[in-house]
C-alpha cells in the first residue's frame, strides 16, 4: 500500500503545508477516516505511525513522549529534516481534520490547544463481559487495543478483565484476534476496499500480519474468502 495514496495525498511531493491540510481535510479515503474517527491525540498519533510501518516507508518515526497536551516524536537517524518536517505536517493535518485545535508541529514535536469531546461508549447492555468487549472494539477496530486500555475503558481492572474473560471461556488476545477477523470478513464481503486497506483498518499491524491471523481463524486468505459463496466459509477452530 503507497502511503501517499492511502492518505489521498493527491499534491506534488514538494507542495506547501496548506496545499497538504487541504488535502487532507478533502480526503475521502478509508484510512484518513479510521485514522481520525476519534478525537484523541495519542490514539491518531499511534494509527498514522502503524501506517508508516504498514506502509514500510523509509522516514519513520516514534513516539518518544506523550503529556496532557503535546507529544514529542523521533525520527529514525537516516530521516533527513525535509522528511521529519513533511511528516509532521501530515500528523498535523489529520488531526486537526479530526477536529483537535493544534497549535505549534516543529522539531518533532506538536501542541494542541482543545480536544473535542470523546464520543459516548455504549457496550450494549448483554450480561456477557465478551460482548462488551466486542462493541467497544468495533468502535475504533483500527485502534491498538492494549489490555489496560481496554480494562480501563470498561471500568474494571487488568485482572478482572482477564478472569471475567477466562470464566466465559475466551481471553482478551482471542476475543480480539475473531472481533478483527469478523470485521475484516464483512469489509470483504461488502466492500471493494483492498486488501491491504482493510488490513489496516482492522489493526492489524502489516499485511503480513492480517494474511496469517485472518488465516488461523477462518482457515483460509483474505483473498480466497472474499471469492468463495457464503455458504462455503468455514471457521477454523
Amino acid at each position: 500500500m503507497d502511503f501517499r495514496a492511502a492518505l489521498g495525498l493527491n499534491v506534488a511531493s514538494d507542495a506547501t503545508p496548506d496545499d497538504i491540510r487541504g488535502a487532507l481535510a478533502l480526503s475521502k479515503t478509508i484510512v484518513v477516516r479510521t485514522i481520525t474517527s476519534i478525537p484523541d491525540p495519542s490514539v491518531i498519533c499511534g494509527k498514522f505511525l502503524r501506517l508508516q510501518r504498514y506502509c514500510a516507508i523509509t522516514s519513520r518515526m516514534h513516539l518518544e513522549g506523550l503529556d496532557e497536551n503535546k507529544l514529542h516524536l523521533k525520527a529514525d537517524p537516516s530521516a533527513g529534516r525535509q522528511d521529519i518536517e513533511a511528516q509532521l505536517i501530515v500528523l498535523h493535518a489529520l488531526m486537526e481534520r479530526a477536529g483537535l485545535e493544534v497549535r505549534t508541529s516543529r522539531e518533532g514535536e506538536i501542541r494542541w490547544q482543545d480536544v473535542p469531546a470523546l464520543p459516548a461508549i455504549d457496550t450494549g447492555e448483554s450480561e456477557r463481559l465478551s460482548d462488551h468487549l466486542h462493541r467497544l472494539i468495533a468502535i475504533d477496530p483500527a485502534r491498538a487495543w492494549r489490555l489496560e486500555d481496554t480494562a480501563a475503558a470498561l471500568g474494571l481492572s487488568t485482572r478482572s478483565l482477564q478472569r471475567y474473560l477466562l470464566a466465559e471461556g475466551g481471553s482478551f488476545s482471542a476475543t480480539l484476534r475473531h472481533m478483527r477477523t469478523d470485521l475484516a470478513s464483512q469489509m470483504l464481503r461488502r466492500s471493494a476496499t483492498s486488501l491491504a486497506e482493510i488490513g489496516f483498518c482492522c489493526g492489524y499491524a502489516d499485511q503480513a500480519h492480517f494474511q496469517r491471523e485472518f488465516r488461523k481463524v477462518t482457515g483460509q486468505t483474505p483473498r480466497h474468502f472474499r471469492t468463495q459463496p457464503k455458504a462455503t466459509i468455514k471457521t477454523a477452530p
